[in-house]
């Protein structure tokens, strides 16, 4: 990468998409030393300089591509002996928000402890990334799939939440540990999920993808915010057998938005019916007509005002596999894996293709669902091999878009 220097004309405009599907798992760059690491980044529209209350410092940027490829967090580290054990995770995103953590090896710390927080702000030049108060409560934040962020609609700060849930006896109870950027303060608010998503300005949305959605609205008070449950439509109740292993439970189901509206997209499968040989959760008849069924089928539903699903749109996976594209591609003839819902179009829809079970050749392909038609496919490079974890679709891109036009603006 060119270092130095007034950037040359053709690189002055840079164009990004209006959403991208993020990769979750971090990409590490070493560098020699933190002038190295600003270098290597200097004409990067998406960096952005870290400052860690351990003394350390870094940079952080994204690769940016458009569907169906995907996206990366990468973390410009400018220490290159002593980084082996070095760790970041993209958790959650909203809007212009990305909420990701780090780990740093040489911090000595106790079991479970959560790793540092920080927010990414894609705005008006340059990005920039906060670092959040540590919280010291060993039950809240050590798990990457709970934690999520909402750029409030009505004020200009964002909360920081993560859902604890509590069996017992009669019902369960929940607990949410809170942060708002406007007090810049952790606080308890008493009250098993996979993920998490910002909804409308106002709701943080927990999946657990074995029952249905937590819907929690902070419109009002932050203090005294509103659960709300919400089951998938379907009616399937899985057993603590499968559901304390999870074995990728978002291999054939996500929830995310798509049009300003919450989808629910779920691939037929019988994977965590028949992985658990000791489970008579299905009535007989069903299993058996479920092993004899050659057809699958994909349904994405849309969840309406009244807390209720409603069927958007849905495939006959034969019909896609029978397309002389799709047969003309070789692709094999294999349910499609972690769906991620286009968020202009909830009639789009962008998966993994496996040629064997975890294994083998793997390609991304783009379903038009409305018309059952294979709209393109693209090889996942050997480096790039698929990790077993939903991605997630953002917007921030559009932000990083916006805040380069203005800049400009400003000095034209």
């Amino acid at each position: 990468m060119a270092t130095g220097g007034a950037p040359k004309p053709e690189e002055e405009t840079v164009v990004f998409d209006d959403w991208v599907m993020l990769e979750r798992i971090f990409r590490k760059r070493c560098h020699d030393d933190l002038d190295a690491a600003g270098e290597a980044v200097n004409k990067n529209k998406t960096a952005a300089p870290v400052k860690i209350d351990s003394g350390h410092s870094c940079f952080v940027s994204f690769t940016l591509a458009a569907p169906l490829g995907s996206s990366y967090f990468n973390l410009h580290w400018p220490e290159r002996q002593g980084s082996e054990g070095l760790l970041a995770f993209v958790r959650a995103i909203d809007k212009n928000l990305v909420l990701f953590d780090i780990s740093i090896p040489d911090r000595i710390r106790y079991m479970d402890a959560p790793q540092d927080l920080f927010v990414y702000t894609a705005s008006a030049p340059p990005p920039s990334v906060q670092q959040l108060p540590r919280r010291s409560t060993k039950r809240f934040l050590a798990h990457k799939f709970t934690t999520g962020i909402l750029q409030l609609k009505a004020e200009h700060c964002y909360i920081v939440a993560d859902l604890n849930v509590h069996p017992k006896k009669k019902g369960v109870s929940a607990e949410l540990c809170v942060f708002n950027s406007g007090a810049n303060e952790w606080r308890i608010i008493t009250k098993w999920t996979d993920d998490v998503f910002a909804f409308d300005g106002r709701f943080l949305c927990w999946m657990d993808y074995f029952s249905g959605v937590v819907l929690c609205d902070f419109s009002k008070n932050v203090d005294s915010s509103v659960l709300h449950f919400v089951p998938f439509p379907g009616g399937i109740k899985y057993p603590d057998d499968a559901r304390i292993p999870r074995y990728f439970p978002g291999r054939f189901r996500s929830v995310s938005i798509s049009q300003g509206m919450i989808r629910y997209i779920h691939i037929d499968n019988g994977f965590h019916e028949t992985i658990h040989s000791g489970w008579q959760g299905i009535p007989p008849k069903r299993s058996q007509r479920r092993q004899k069924q050659l057809t699958h089928k994909i349904t994405i539903w849309t969840l309406n005002s009244k807390f209720e699903w409603e069927v958007h749109c849905e495939i006959n996976l034969d019909c896609l596999w029978a397309q002389p594209r799709y047969q003309g591609l070789g692709l094999p003839r294999r349910l499609p894996e972690f769906p991620v819902i286009s968020m202009d179009d909830p009639g789009v829809l962008c998966c993994l293709l496996r040629a064997k079970e975890f294994d083998g050749k793997e390609w991304m392909i783009m379903v038009d669902m409305n018309h059952v038609d294979l709209q393109s496919c693209t090889d996942v490079n050997v480096e790039d091999k698929f990790s077993n974890t939903t991605q997630l679709p953002t917007v921030f891109s559009k932000y990083l878009q916006k805040a380069s036009r203005i800049l400009k603006e400003l000095l034209s």
